[in-house]
């Protein structure tokens, strides 16, 4: 079977497992639905709705990650993952092949989301989010299937880590609700989506000095879960 042939099985095989459960499809209608909730409100919800709007954003590489990474541990659990490994193909290229999809949607997602969220972003700043939004579809994909050995397993794993990934923004609607004099979302840090709320934060006032500091928190995360990745999984 020649590399192309192989490749197209696998396509398959994803089609089956999207057609098996629909409601992964509707993922993309689900974001938009929130996005255009949040907008509804935005007059009534004032000066927290920067954050708010950060925080509806979220769930774009989030619901969109997840989709990856549940059909790798629907694969592990049917022990169809396995069988992967006679392509002649890296641990990085299968990857790359199973969630680039999900990152190109998550790039035009997040390029029409402040459209629909009616906050205005100059494209400096809108391309700074997109490739951290790309960075946490891979981490989060890669979360749910690292530490997941089945569907069952995968969908409370992504219930953990999808409060967990957003405590600073949450922490940070907090703080500014109260009007708290310390900022304890500070104590996320460690947290990919701390400094992309740092990022967004600085959006208005052309500051990026985080963005680099946010790549390399990001990347921190990302390489060694590609490691156990290849340790693990494939």
């Amino acid at each position: 079977m020649s590399f192309v042939k192989k490749f197209t099985s696998i396509y398959k095989t994803d089609l089956k497992l999207l057609r098996r459960d629909p409601m992964l499809l509707y993922s993309v209608a689900m974001i938009l639905v929130l996005l255009l909730i949040v907008r509804y409100f935005k007059d009534r919800i004032g000066v927290y709705y920067p954050t708010l709007a950060l925080l509806v954003m979220l769930f774009i590489p989030m619901i969109l990650g997840m989709i990856p990474g549940f059909m790798m541990a629907d694969e592990k659990e049917d022990k169809t993952i396995q069988a992967l490994q006679v392509i002649p193909i890296s641990s990085e290229a299968f990857l790359a092949y199973r969630l680039t999809w999900a990152s190109l949607t998550t790039a035009i997602l997040t390029a029409i989301s402040p459209k629909i969220l009616a906050i205005e972003l100059p494209q400096k700043g809108l391309l700074a989010l997109v490739v951290l939004f790309v960075l946490e579809v891979w981490i989060y994909g890669l979360l749910i299937t690292v530490f997941s050995e089945s569907r069952m397993q995968a969908l409370t794993v992504s219930k953990v880590l999808g409060w967990f990934l957003m405590l600073p923004p949450l922490i940070k609607l907090v703080v500014v609700w109260r009007n708290l004099s310390t900022d304890w979302s500070k104590f996320t840090a460690f947290l990919p989506t701390y400094w992309l709320y740092k990022v967004f934060e600085g959006i208005p006032l052309n500051d990026y000095s985080n963005f680099p500091t946010a790549i390399a928190v990001h990347l921190v995360w990302l390489i060694p879960l590609v490691l156990l990745f290849r340790k693990r999984v494939l």
